[in-house]
């Protein structure tokens, strides 16, 4: 039993780094001929925690093709807009959990459909549905519509719910589709954060219902507690420790925040 105690602690503190895709999003098979909003649809690929909201539909006509990878079938649709039409089209996708990951990386194919043009819809990512940043990418080829695939720069933040919005830009009186979504990263199966010095975070195996938590100014920090559907299940603050008895058995993540420094860890209550 000694032996087996060990081997979890061993585990839980030991990195190994993997690029994993976190997340990916081919649209299906579509719906035939009929365009259908994104908040009707039901052949996306990954279903609750993952949500779609906008006002942009999901069709088959102009099926991605061209890139490796490519699905066919069923694409996003961010329709023209302008001053007379709006608000812009756009599809945020939520509930996407990044946490224990890092290098993350988002890549999808899109077409222009017009010519000669090399404006592309706005790509952007949020960890709080209301601060969002900008991703760059660009078009390849200007002078036809096709379709590329794309990979965009910028921060991905590691978060228990990561949102992606595509928008269409306002007045752009252009049309655009979307495809093969993939989001990948470094995967840490450490339960420890790489910044485990300003924290103790401890036990890892908890089976007194209590996590304690001890810093070097020992102030009150920020706990948050997610299940592992990224659900939020403890929201609070405390100076030393928390108490997680009212949870049931399973695997769970931990954020602590105090006086900026934010680290997660992972924890399994027996």
């Amino acid at each position: 039993m000694k032996n087996i105690y060990a081997l979890l602690l061993f585990v839980a503190t030991t990195f190994v780094y993997s690029q994993t895709t976190i997340y990916s999003e081919n649209f299906g098979a579509g719906t035939g001929t009929t365009n259908t909003l994104v908040t009707a649809y039901t052949g996306f690929q990954n279903s609750s925690p993952t949500n779609y909201t906008g006002n942009s539909d999901i069709r088959t006509t102009f099926p991605s093709t061209g890139y490796a990878g490519a699905s066919g079938a069923g694409c996003l649709f961010l329709g023209a807009t302008t001053t007379a039409t709006p608000p812009e089209k756009f599809l945020t996708i939520s509930g996407i959990n990044t946490l224990q990951y890092e290098s993350l990386s988002l890549s999808f194919g899109h077409y222009n459909g017009v010519t000669g043009n090399s404006i592309v819809p706005k790509v952007e990512v949020s960890e709080d549905g209301t601060n969002w940043t900008t991703l760059s990418y660009s078009r390849i080829v200007t002078n036809a519509s096709v379709w590329e695939y794309a990979t965009a720069t910028g921060i991905i933040p590691a978060t228990a719910n990561l949102r992606i919005r595509f928008t269409n830009p306002v007045n752009s009186n252009i049309g655009y589709r979307i495809d093969d979504i993939k989001l990948i990263g470094n995967a840490t199966l450490s339960v420890n954060n790489i910044k485990k010095d300003h924290f103790n975070i401890y036990p890892t195996i908890v089976t007194n219902g209590v996590i304690c938590i001890t810093s070097e100014s020992n102030k009150t920090k920020k706990i948050t507690v997610y299940d592992s559907a990224a659900r939020l299940v403890i929201s609070r603050g405390t100076e030393k420790e928390v108490n997680v008895s009212q949870l049931s058995k399973g695997t769970y993540v931990i954020n602590v925040e105090e006086n900026g420094v934010v680290e997660s860890k992972k924890f399994i209550i027996k």
